[in-house]
């Protein structure tokens, strides 16, 4: 004799591939709605900030003020291997000594501030060893500078 399986054993339905495209429709809408609510949220907290005032903007035509010193010292970059500069020079360790050589060579000697800053030596480092160094070499543009 066969046992019926109970109502809530039973196996039930797959879901149908019409059923399954209108749930991800579904998803799909409230993903949007759920977006859309989250642009208006953040348009109301941009709502309450003031704008710059116009005044307070530097004019494109305005001229720059260089806050760097300018180098006068007598450590020549251009011309000093990447060991004299590292030891010579405070901050500027035997990495950013290479580069400086590596640079000179390639693009030509070193010309300001700009061109150190390029080589990704940090504006303190410039600052400190700006007193110290010269840039003085005759020959190519420095590689800020265009050719």
């Amino acid at each position: 004799m066969a046992v019926p399986n109970p109502p809530d054993l039973q196996t039930a339905e797959l879901p149908s591939a019409a059923a399954e495209r209108a749930a991800s429709r579904r998803g799909l809408g409230l993903l949007a709605a759920v977006a859309a609510l989250g642009a208006l949220i953040f348009s109301f907290m941009l709502a309450g900030t003031d704008p710059a005032p116009i005044s307070s903007l530097t004019p494109v035509d305005a001229p720059v003020v260089q806050t760097v010193p300018e180098a006068s010292g007598a450590v020549a970059v251009n011309v000093l291997d990447a060991d004299a500069l590292a030891s010579q020079l405070p901050g500027v360790g035997p990495v950013y000594a290479a580069r400086i050589v590596h640079a000179r060579t390639f693009f030509g000697p070193l010309q300001s501030a700009a061109d150190l800053r390029a080589l990704g030596i940090p504006d303190d480092t410039i600052t400190r060893v700006l007193p110290l160094i010269s840039f003085r070499a005759s020959g190519r543009p420095g590689i800020s500078s265009p050719s």
